[in-house]
């Protein structure tokens, strides 16, 4: 099994926008959805924040590129895509769940929701309860399966600025206290902060991605032979930066991430599901 997982993409309709910032932007989002498609997969999946303001020009601007692609696609959620219109419409539009299961024979797949519904002053992550029963129904059924979680918001002290204010799940919402009932080998995917981050606890691995402006890649997670192997791919263009620094500091509310790589241990993850952990 292969999953090709992208992190915060923000495009943006740049409304206000010079005719330079446009051409640049098209550029550099074409570039990166271009070579996140091109990769074969199981599946392609964003962690949210696919748009920068939840536009339905800017959703089906992606959602167009992506199945002219033919490639099979699952968007989660993030706090950016659900700023301009009701949850109920964004996914008419985009034709995805709110949040669901996929199991396979050799994992399970939970895709799960997080966000707040058209609210700009608080982008911190929530949970309510049918959906967290849901979850643990789902983890106490897996068996010996390694379960994937995918989400925007991260779990309240896991990656990196999860503890920083509205910065992951409600630490209210005791998230970690439902992870418990998977026994083993969980791995719970998120975007959110703009860092990469790789944390182990609690039996679980949790992956954090950095957003695609400030860190033009993606991650490849591969199951085969008994092992979770996660690598970084940066994109390959020699021209994506420039565009980026010609229109990222014009979207209102983007702001570029200083150290959005994180550490060496952050970007790669291989992990016997038979038997232990390596880095």
């Amino acid at each position: 099994m292969r999953l090709i997982v992208m992190g915060d993409f923000h495009y943006s309709r740049m409304e206000s926008g010079s005719a330079e910032m446009l051409a640049a932007r098209d550029q550099a989002f074409s570039t990166m959805l271009g070579k996140f498609l091109e990769w074969d997969a199981d599946l392609h999946i964003s962690l949210g924040d696919l748009t920068h303001e939840g536009h339905p020009e800017e959703l089906e601007f992606v959602f167009d590129s992506i199945e002219s692609s033919g490639r099979p696609f699952i968007h989660v959620l993030g706090n950016h895509d659900t700023l301009s219109l009701p949850k109920t419409e964004i996914l008419t539009i985009t034709g995805q769940q709110r949040y669901h299961a996929i199991d396979r024979e050799e994992a399970m797949l939970l895709f799960i929701d997080t966000t707040k519904e058209m609210n700009a002053e608080d982008w911190g992550g929530e949970m309510e309860q049918e959906q967290l029963q849901w979850l643990q129904a789902q983890l106490e059924t897996s068996g010996d399966k390694p379960v994937f979680i995918f989400a925007h918001h991260p779990v309240y002290a896991t990656t990196e600025r999860s503890t920083n204010e509205k910065g992951s799940i409600h630490p209210g919402i005791k998230m970690k206290e439902v992870l418990k009932k998977k026994e083993r080998f969980g791995f719970y995917f998120c975007g959110h902060n703009h860092v990469n981050s790789i944390v182990q606890l609690d039996g679980w691995h949790f992956i954090q991605t950095a957003a695609c402006l400030d860190n033009p890649a993606f991650r490849v997670v591969d199951l085969s032979e008994g092992k979770v192997k996660i690598s970084h791919i940066p994109i390959d263009d020699h021209t994506l930066a420039n565009h980026i620094t010609k229109f990222h500091k014009g979207m209102p509310g983007f702001e570029p991430t200083e150290k959005p790589h994180g550490e060496e241990t952050d970007r790669s993850l291989v992990v016997d599901v038979m038997q232990s952990v390596s880095y």
